[in-house]
């Protein structure tokens, strides 16, 4: 890397980053969690299925810019460098020079440069960051105001994503060995200033079955085993995103064990993150840990290296810069190669709906003949929603996912009338035929890839109901007896007599 001022190669990494990630939001297509947080973000409310509601929120504030995909990945491209320069301001007040090192090396880390999805995960990266940020102050100046801003953030991370709970774990050990009554007041004032933000989305869960709850604690945890193969994988998913050099120097400080009372105030962020990383870890042995689960308390990371020495740090941004171009060039290959590369993969019709969506809507849009179009996978439903620009509603997914289509849909109003059901199963043709008077199912071809679809004429919504929605409100929509619910909207819209 060239010699220059650290301030210099920060600004200089600061350019060079953000035109990967501008870049990469421009090319990569549309993924199925984006187009289904865009129905969210059509549908505006306090709170969704699987999550709480932040993503939704700010993706409906962009969508008043437009509608491309671009306009949506406006967010985690901008969060990205504010973080980098509310690190560097921060870490300033220690060691000027080493700070723009670490705010260099975070801009050439996997969370960075990958950082390009407008998915809820970015919401949670951001605003866990500011809370930490201002915990930290407030524990250095005693200010209320600080540590209310810490609570503020807390609670916008909380409607993130609920990941934003081990933070709270992380504070409470870094209380406990502190041990002082002063950070025991301003976590006191933090948690009263997050208190509304945690309301909304329990008067949401009150009022919804408690999906979110369901949906994290129950539906997703049923087949939990112990499994050592998860283990060695969420051990390698760390190793990348320290990236390999700044791993095997942070393995040799031995965690900043030995020196962590040196580190006076900033020794907070080591509890950040090193306790979500242990228990991430323990998880890891009954949980496939998604590489996505700790980005979130990575930035906390890279503020610790403001502790190692600045060859380490050298040498950490020369390795974190190949290894951005890299990543680069390995995106660039798989979104630029041809798509009949992958003709081979069970998934090619998959992604030629990702990757050249334009023929299939095109023939979606001359066979629809006023007819209510659908697919039956939510991710389908979503992704053919954003590239045909016309709604399409989800049916007969028995899918834990994706279930904020049965908010948005109500069946008794199509009854009689005709469906055209886009799949990429061929089982999916034998499945629906009690639903309809006549069914009669077509195969496109599409750049090689097959799609199914089933022409469904008079929808008898009574049989859907019985059979299918039934099997719903057992499943999704019937809370253990200890919580309590206020309202349960699916009961209510399909089966009001029980």
């Amino acid at each position: 890397m060239l010699k220059l001022q650290e301030s210099k190669k920060f600004f200089l990494i600061l350019a060079f980053s953000s035109f990967v990630r501008i870049l990469l939001a421009a090319i990569v297509p549309i993924t199925g969690d984006e187009a289904y947080f865009i129905l969210w973000a059509k549908n505006l409310n306090y709170g969704y299925y699987e999550h709480p509601p932040m993503i939704g929120w700010i993706m409906w504030l962009l969508s008043f810019t437009g509608n491309h995909i671009f306009i949506y990945r406006i967010f985690p491209i901008i969060s990205i460098v504010a973080m980098a320069f509310i690190m560097v301001k921060t870490l300033s007040e220690i060691d000027r020079n080493k700070a723009y090192l670490c705010g260099t090396i975070f801009l050439l880390s996997p969370i960075s440069v990958l950082n390009v999805l407008s998915v809820n995960d970015v919401p949670l990266i951001f605003f866990t960051f500011l809370s930490g940020i201002f915990f930290y102050r407030a524990v250095k100046t005693g200010k209320t105001f600080d540590a209310a801003i810490a609570g503020i953030f807390g609670g916008l991370a909380f409607l993130s994503k609920y990941f934003f709970a081990v933070f709270i774990l992380a504070v409470l050990f870094f209380c406990i060995v502190q041990r002082k009554k002063e950070i025991w007041r301003i976590t006191k004032i933090a948690a009263i200033a997050m208190l509304p933000f945690v309301a909304i989305n329990i008067i949401w869960n009150y009022n919804n079955c408690w999906l979110n709850i369901m949906f994290n604690l129950f539906f997703r945890n049923k087949n939990m085993s112990i499994n050592p193969v998860w283990v060695l994988v969420y051990l390698i998913e760390q190793v990348f995103l320290m990236t390999p050099f700044l791993a095997i120097a942070f393995w040799r400080k031995r965690f900043f064990l030995n020196n962590l009372k040196e580190m006076a105030s900033a020794g907070f962020f080591w509890y950040l993150f090193v306790i979500p990383l242990i228990f991430f870890f323990i998880l890891s042995f009954v949980k496939n840990v998604g590489l996505h689960w700790t980005a979130s308390f990575y930035p906390f990371f890279f503020m610790l290296l403001l502790f190692f020495k600045d060859d380490i740090l050298e040498k950490a941004t020369e390795y974190n810069f190949y290894l951005s171009v890299i990543i680069l060039i390995f995106v660039l290959m798989i979104f630029l190669i041809p798509v009949d590369v992958f003709k081979s993969s069970k998934k090619y019709p998959q992604i030629i709906m990702f990757m050249k969506p334009q023929q299939i809507c095109r023939m979606i849009d001359e066979q629809s003949d006023s007819r209510i179009l659908a697919s039956t996978g939510y991710t389908e439903a979503s992704v053919l929603s954003y590239h045909c620009k016309k709604d399409f509603v989800l049916f007969g997914s028995m899918s834990r996912s994706g279930r904020y289509y049965d908010y948005v849909t109500d069946f008794k109003n199509f009854d009689g009338r005709d469906f055209l059901i886009v799949s990429l199963k061929e089982s999916d043709t034998k499945k629906f035929t009690d639903y309809f008077e006549k069914i009669d199912v077509k195969v496109v071809n599409s750049y090689d890839a097959k799609f199914y679809f089933i022409f469904g004429d008079g929808f008898i919504f009574y049989n859907y109901r019985n059979l299918y929605l039934r099997k719903i409100l057992e499943t999704y929509y019937s809370p253990p007896d200890f919580l309590p619910i206020k309202s349960n909207f699916f009961k209510q819209k399909y089966f009001p007599e029980f």
